[in-house]
């Protein structure tokens, strides 16, 4: 699986056979930004989505 750094767009390859679980998080080499892969297949209930960094907490008008 190819897993992009969304603020710097470094590239990584995945090998889903080695996550223990259907989702798996790590730190870009390149800048830090913290990178979530979800494995192919997996469906939102054994994933769930976890809020985006600063969006926690705001009301919307």
């Amino acid at each position: 699986m190819l897993a992009i750094c969304e603020e710097c767009s470094k590239k990584y390859n995945i090998d889903e056979s080695k996550m223990k679980g259907p989702r798996a998080r790590f730190s870009c080499q390149e800048c830090g930004h913290i990178i979530v892969v979800v494995k192919s297949g997996a469906s939102e209930a054994e994933a769930p989505q976890q809020p985006t960094a600063g969006t926690a907490g705001k009301n919307e008008a």
